[in-house]
This record gives structure tokens, C-alpha cells and sequence, in this order.
């Protein structure tokens, strides 16, 4: 045996005291560490202390922002008190109502569909009187071809013509508003 092989490594005798020494803190270190039992009353205080540091932050806040309030003064009811704001006449205004002596210068008609056939424009038509809507069918011819219009109307109120529009609407009709000028005769 030669002396070179039984002799041990200098990096080995100083690898073994400080794998040692650090394996001895360890054990020290987990006998600090508490139990599970312990654990937990340690995290219920600490628990206790983070929800009493809350409320209190709240109630700091909230007597801020009462502070602020109080502090604040309001002077847009005096501002309103003291302010002239002109109103003008009704004969100086843009918009005027039409008397109701006037006679109606518009007929409103509501398209409420366009068939290629009569018998289709017949059905609603039918659909519409039941409804107590006057209707009528028109034929028209577009690029050669017959299209028959279902009409409902004529109106000279427009809040009559509304209230058709609203019924159409219940059956899922959205009808056109065609308006027309009254011919007035004389």
C-alpha cells in the first residue's frame, strides 16, 4: 500500500465539520418552529391583529371623509339665488305650435309589407282589419315587375299614425311612413 492512497483529501476533512455544524442549525432551527397546534394560534393572532389594524383604518378613513363634508360649503344654492337668467318670449322662440284651427298640410301613409303575389298582401290586409287598421292594396310595377303594396292609412294625425305604428310593431311589422302633401282644393 502506498501512502498516497490512504491519505484522505484535505477538501473532505473541511466538507464534514461544515456539513455537520449546518445539519446541527438545522435541527436547532425546526425545535423554534412551533407545532401545528401552536401554529395555528400564532396565525389567529396574527389574524386578530391585521383585522383590528383594518377596522381601525376604516374608521380613520370614514372620519376623514365625514371631516371633509362638514368642511365643505356649498354655494351653489346662494349662486342660484343670486343669478338672473333671461327667459324668452314666446313670440321671439324658433318653435312654435301649430294652432289647432290649422288644417293638416301632410298625409302620413305606413307601408306595412311589399308582396310579389295578391294573395300574400291579401293575408295581412286581412290580419290588419282584425286589428281595426283601414288597409289597402296597392299595385305597383318596379323594373317591370308587379309588387303589391300593403297600406295602412291614411293619417292626418300623427299620434294616430303612432298608434298604428306601435300595433304593427306587435306583430313584428316595421312599416315605412310615407309622407304626402294635402292637394288643397279651391
Amino acid at each position: 500500500m502506498s501512502e498516497s492512497s490512504s491519505r484522505i483529501p484535505k477538501i473532505v476533512w473541511i466538507l464534514t465539520p461544515l456539513l455537520a455544524i449546518g445539519f446541527v442549525s438545522f435541527l436547532y432551527f425546526l425545535k423554534t418552529v412551533p407545532s401545528g397546534d401552536e401554529l395555528a394560534a400564532v396565525k389567529g393572532d396574527a389574524k386578530k391583529v391585521l383585522e383590528s389594524g383594518v377596522k381601525r383604518a376604516k374608521e380613520e378613513t370614514r372620519k376623514q371623509i365625514e371631516k371633509q363634508v362638514s368642511k365643505q360649503d356649498y354655494d351653489f344654492y346662494k349662486l342660484l339665488e343670486n343669478s338672473d337668467v333671461p327667459v324668452p318670449k314666446a313670440e321671439d322662440s324658433h318653435y312654435q305650435s301649430t294652432p289647432k284651427t290649422d288644417e293638416a298640410k301632410y298625409s302620413y301613409n305606413l307601408q306595412a309589407a311589399s308582396f310579389r303575389t295578391l294573395e300574400q298582401a291579401d293575408s295581412l290586409k286581412v290580419k290588419l282589419i282584425l286589428e281595426n287598421l283601414s288597409s289597402t292594396i296597392e299595385k305597383v310595377d318596379v323594373n317591370g315587375k308587379p309588387y303589391y303594396r300593403v297600406m295602412v292609412g291614411p293619417f292626418t294625425d300623427r299620434s294616430k299614425m303612432n298608434k298604428a305604428q306601435d300595433i304593427l310593431v306587435g306583430h313584428r311589422i316595421k312599416a315605412l311612413v310615407i309622407q304626402k302633401p294635402i292637394k288643397k282644393s279651391g
